[in-house]
């Protein structure tokens, strides 16, 4: 997807969320179930960047049955104590089920109120793209340290 694109639409307005990681994804599809669109921004190629970059014997500190995303359930083959390769197939496999609309290689910089008093947002981006959106969800994570507007 081109994330310039999207705003072209004569759609309503979607909801951006900013992080492709559990708290991002799960956020996505919980507003997809209730109907609006979501569209969620990922600064790297893929879903669960931070997540890959783990060490390699990385194990959640909670159970398979108590790590999994609202929507789906874990494997039973992932074991109990889910391993990080594990989760991140589970990331990819959460935004498959769910039909999350994920756009990869979009840094936000900026997010403003829109400068027309409409109540949306604006978001600046890397490429100098300028995304408008009817409200906005920072999912960046807690590996990740936010740069505050």
């Amino acid at each position: 997807h081109d994330a310039v694109a999207l705003t072209d639409r004569t759609e309503v307005r979607p909801v951006y969320v900013i992080g492709g990681g559990p708290g991002g994804l799960a956020t996505a599809a919980a507003l997809r179930a209730r109907g609006v669109r979501a569209v969620v921004l990922e600064k790297s190629d893929r879903v669960g960047a931070s997540w890959r970059g783990h060490y390699d014997r990385l194990h959640l500190h909670t159970t398979r049955r108590w790590s999994a995303l609202p929507g789906l359930k874990m494997p039973r083959k992932f074991g109990r104590w889910v391993g990080r390769d594990d989760v991140v197939r589970y990331l990819e496999k959460y935004t498959e089920h769910h039909e999350l609309e994920v756009v990869t290689g979009v840094e936000v910089t900026r997010v403003d109120p829109a400068p027309d008093g409409s109540g949306d947002w604006q978001l600046t981006a890397t490429g100098g793209r300028v995304l408008r959106g009817r409200a906005v969800v920072v999912a960046t994570g807690f590996n990740h340290t936010p740069r505050i507007p």
